[in-house]
């Protein structure tokens, strides 16, 4: 018992994916032996070769977990492996050796020593090939998700193995039929859960991807309009300089009526445009995390230029979010899109933005003035709802569904006198 599972172990182990340490080895080794007790010890034969198998699938969910769908694969095809050359070795060291020789406990020792050093060296070898193969991170095998149906295909053969090769005909028993019928539908059922978190883990590479693809392309958006603001801050030095020449020749000739109304006509309209261009970013230097600063800068910028009267107070620096910032990017690109499609259908559109750092975590809070349809509040966050002809109506569901997931997460959210508030709180210490 222990030596047969000291292969199996040592089998796994040449095929894993990473290398695997004297610790986790003996981890591998322990749980197989655990799994391993009914089948030796009670005779459960062959049924309990799937708790076996359950305990490689398990350990190789467990340890590693970067790489937890190759594991897995990696670790059943280690278990056939086994199987294969132990069955090749037996025969070939039977075929070599005669068994009257094989019987004698001492040639039987040497025997077995040979056999296990046989099986150490040739499933080193297969394995190193194996990965080379398997674990190149070349074409379609490079992809995580695959290996999830790899793993769903290997449970699915080795189940039907163990039904039609090792498993003894119903012979007419009702519960014996019963019994292997519930063993087929847990091996598909167990294949279907490989499936279902293939897909789940394809969606959520989805999710991410289009997460930093946003946060990239603000990102872009802030840079872009740094420039925009640089060369305009160049252009004005430019006017600046004309401008004081212009009223040194006034000043020069003594001509005050003439200055008077030049300062009147000329300069102090300026004071408007310098204002219109004026985007209160330095607001945002206290966001101390670049993909949060990016996305507030580029959706201000965009909201002024559309015409929105924009206010941000950001009295402190805020150097970190208790909630990952892809999540937090995402809910405040959907409240902040909402909220200048909202107040542009207002006669005066205006947007607020607070954001303060206080003992117990971060409030923010972002406001905007908004067309009173009598909407009840409650309808804006139901899933497939929204007030935009040709909108899905996702949006503040998706928000509501993200904030849920954290339990340091707060959003109170009111409607007043045609003003639409969305109130979080980052708390410090709930995780």
């Amino acid at each position: 018992m222990l030596l047969s599972f000291f292969q199996l172990s040592l089998a796994i182990r040449n095929v894993w994916p990473k290398r695997m340490s004297l610790k986790a080895f003996l981890a591998l080794y322990m749980l197989l032996l655990l799994s391993g007790t009914p089948v030796t010890l009670f005779s459960c034969i062959p049924y309990g070769l799937f708790g076996i198998l359950l305990a490689v699938c398990i350990y190789g969910l467990v340890a590693y977990q970067e790489s937890a769908s190759q594991n897995v694969g990696m670790g059943m095809i280690g278990c056939i492996l086994t199987v294969v050359i132990d069955n090749f070795l037996t025969i070939f060291l039977h075929t070599l050796i005669p068994l009257s020789f094989i019987n004698q406990p001492s040639i039987s020792f040497v025997v077995r020593i040979v056999h296990i050093l046989l099986f150490y060296f040739i499933t080193l070898f297969l394995g190193r090939l194996l990965k080379k193969l398997l674990l190149s991170g070349k074409g379609i095998l490079r992809l995580l998700q695959m290996w999830y149906l790899i793993d769903a295909a290997l449970v699915l053969l080795i189940t039907i193995y163990l039904f039609d090769n090792l498993i003894p005909g119903q012979n007419g028993s009702i519960a014996k039929m019963i019994y292997n019928n519930v063993l087929h539908i847990s091996g598909y059922l167990l294949v279907m859960l490989f499936l279902l978190l293939a897909m789940r883990h394809s969606y959520l590479e989805q999710i991410q991807t289009e997460a930093k693809q946003k946060a990239l392309q603000d990102l872009q958006d802030y840079t872009h309009n740094l420039e925009a603001m640089y060369n305009s801050l160049r252009s004005f030095k430019h006017d600046y300089i004309n401008i004081l020449l212009s009223l040194s020749g006034y000043i020069e000739n003594g001509n005050m009526e003439e200055l008077k109304k030049f300062f009147e006509n000329k300069i102090f309209p300026t004071k408007n445009l310098i204002d219109q261009g004026d985007y209160k970013l330095n607001q945002l230097s206290n966001i101390g995390v670049l993909e949060i600063k990016s996305l507030l800068c580029a959706k201000m910028i965009y909201a002024h230029e559309s015409g929105i009267d924009v206010t941000i107070d950001i009295p402190e620096r805020v150097d970190s979010f208790v909630i990952d910032t892809v999540d937090l990017a995402r809910i405040l690109g959907i409240f902040l899109d909402n909220a200048i499609e909202a107040t542009l259908e207002t006669t005066q559109p205006q947007i607020g933005l607070n954001i303060i750092q206080h003992q117990i975590g971060v409030a923010i809070i972002i406001s905007n003035y908004f067309r009173d349809n009598g909407l009840l509040l409650h309808r804006l966050k139901q899933k497939g709802f929204s007030t935009k002809t040709g909108h899905q109506g996702i949006g503040l569901s998706n928000a509501q569904k993200i904030i849920s997931s954290y339990d340091n997460v707060l959003l109170e959210t009111t409607m007043q006198c045609g003003c639409f508030m969305q109130h979080m709180e980052l708390a410090v210490g709930k995780e």
